[in-house]
C-alpha cells in the first residue's frame, strides 16, 4: 500500500489512514465529525486530534449536530474544562456554532456538503491547471459558501483537508 508521508509517523497515524482518510464519508453525523476534527486539527498534529478522538464523542454527543444544539451555556462550559477533549474554547464554541448551521439546514449535511462536487467523489485531476491549484480553488469556493450560509472557523486549508480525510476529493 502506498502511503501518505504523514501517515507513516506511527501506528496510530497507519491505520487511520489505511482504514479511514479518503474513503467517502456520506452519512451526515459521520460527516460533520470529519468536519469537527478538522476545525480541532487546526494548528495541532494529526495525532493529537487521533488521541482525543474517543474523548471528544463521548463529550460531544458522538458529533450528532441535532444533539449539540440542545447543550446549554453550562454544558459547553464543562466541555471545555474537560481534560479528555481539546480544550480550546474558540474551537469548541465553533463545533456548536456550526451544529446549529447544520439543524437549520434545508437539506442534510451530507447532501449540502456533497452538493459542492455533485455528489461525486472528485477522483480526476484538472487538465488545465495542477491538482493542488484545481482542489483549493474548489476549497475556495466552498468557503465562500459556507460562510454565506453560516458555518465558521472555516478556510480553505481546512475544507481542503476535510475534503481530503472524508473522501470528497483524494
Amino acid at each position: 500500500m502506498i502511503r501518505c508521508l504523514w501517515s507513516t509517523k506511527n501506528a496510530q497515524l497507519m491505520q487511520y489512514h489505511d482504514l479511514e482518510w479518503g474513503i467517502p464519508v456520506l452519512e451526515s453525523k459521520k460527516l460533520f465529525e470529519c468536519f469537527a476534527l478538522e476545525i480541532f486539527q487546526a494548528g495541532l498534529n494529526w495525532s493529537t486530534v487521533l488521541k482525543r478522538r474517543e474523548g471528544l464523542r463521548n463529550t460531544l454527543s458522538s458529533f450528532d449536530p441535532f444533539c449539540l444544539c440542545e447543550y446549554s451555556d453550562t454544558e459547553i462550559q464543562q466541555v471545555i474544562a474537560d481534560p479528555a477533549v481539546i480544550r480550546n474554547p474558540r474551537k469548541i464554541h465553533a463545533v456548536f456554532h456550526n451544529a446549529n448551521v447544520v439543524a437549520q439546514l434545508p437539506t442534510t449535511f451530507s447532501d449540502y456538503m456533497w452538493h459542492f462536487v455533485d455528489f461525486e467523489p472528485i477522483r480526476c485531476p484538472s487538465t488545465f491547471m495542477n491538482s493542488e491549484e484545481a482542489q483549493m480553488l474548489l476549497a475556495k469556493r466552498v468557503v465562500r459558501q459556507m460562510k454565506q450560509d453560516g458555518f465558521v472557523f472555516v478556510g480553505p486549508k481546512n475544507i481542503y483537508a476535510f475534503f481530503a480525510s472524508s473522501g470528497v476529493d483524494k
